[in-house]
């Protein structure tokens, strides 16, 4: 005698549920796009006629707009979320308790490649670059490489919420992955970096499309390190701005918890992922770098690429 609740009917009761206890924005527009996809795939159907196996279908059968097989982490990302589905159906009474065992529909096997991070070498060349071709995307490289926000973070990031005053980046409940909100501390580098952008509201990041701009900034970077006497090759490496930070941070401090709450994740992540990538030497030079320091470099860069009797005349006539 159960009433037929069609998935998108469930999953209408389930965001305002969701809404009701305060979940983040971005976690409900993750379930409405996800779900509601899946909702879609079965219009008129009942939600108690769904079977374990219609549910591994459609997560097998998931392409993205290109026609291609979406990434393992994307059809995981979906099944936790239609999981979260059923559990709601359940605790409201739509479908029988154990009808569906989502614990039984395959995982997809993510590939668990290696933490990559940035040298301080390539983080000084990025951040010169940056600085004198694109201004105005030093704030989201500094922030990220300096206080570990990830990037769809970084997007969300008003001004009003890097408190130089307190010392501290507060990223809300309603623009963090965990939906909770946290506060991560400004390195003295950091405000260097961020005192010639500083406002009192407004965007930090001024794109819509960071991985356009990332795309060009890295093209740049690699062009001019091929051109040098010592030439070298730079690469932008997914997620590494973030990876670099707590890297560095658990190695200067020695303090995986701390570090894990600064980022948002949680300590076994941390020790797991990130203990011993980088020695506190390495730490103390990424946290040493600022403006004058990058403009150091390159100053002596450019100085190591003259012929040696023409730097010499020059220092003769200086004198």
């Amino acid at each position: 005698q159960r009433p037929k609740k069609t998935p998108r009917e469930v999953l209408d009761e389930l965001l305002i549920a969701k809404e009701q206890d305060g979940v983040s924005a971005v976690y409900t527009k993750d379930l409405r796009g996800r779900v509601g996809r899946f909702a879609d795939a079965f219009p008129s159907q009942s939600i108690s006629l769904i079977t374990t196996a219609d549910i591994e279908g459609f997560l097998r059968g998931l392409k993205d707009k290109s026609g291609k097989s979406l990434s393992a982490r994307s059809r995981n990302n979906y099944r936790q979320l239609i999981g979260t589905l059923f559990h709601f159906a359940e605790a409201r009474g739509h479908l029988p308790r154990g009808l569906v065992d989502i614990e039984s529909v395959a995982i997809a096997k993510e590939e668990q490649g290696d933490i990559e991070i940035f040298r301080p070498q390539e983080l000084e060349r990025l951040l010169g670059i940056a600085s004198s071709k694109v201004p105005e995307l030093v704030p989201f490289l500094a922030i990220g490489a300096f206080a570990g926000l990830r990037h769809a973070e970084l997007s969300r990031l008003d001004w009003a919420e890097v408190r130089f005053e307190d010392g501290f980046i507060e990223v809300k409940a309603s623009k963090a992955k965990t939906a909770s909100r946290r506060l991560v501390p400004i390195p003295e580098n950091l405000k260097l970096w961020l005192a010639p952008f500083k406002k009192v509201e407004g965007d930090v990041t001024p794109y819509h499309n960071m991985a356009k701009q990332i795309m060009w900034l890295t093209e740049l970077v690699d062009e001019a390190w091929r051109g040098e006497k010592e030439p070298g090759k730079f690469e932008w490496k997914r997620n590494a701005m973030r990876h670099s930070y707590i890297s560095y941070r658990v190695a200067q401090i020695q303090n995986v918890a701390q570090v894990a709450l600064e980022a948002g994740n949680s300590p076994r992540m941390v020790f797991s992922n990130y203990r011993e990538l980088v020695r506190p030497t390495d730490a103390e030079k990424w946290f040493s770098i600022t403006p004058a320091s990058v403009e150091a470099a390159k100053a002596a860069r450019a100085a190591a690429e003259k012929p040696e009797n023409v730097v010499q005349l020059r220092e003769q006539a200086a004198a």
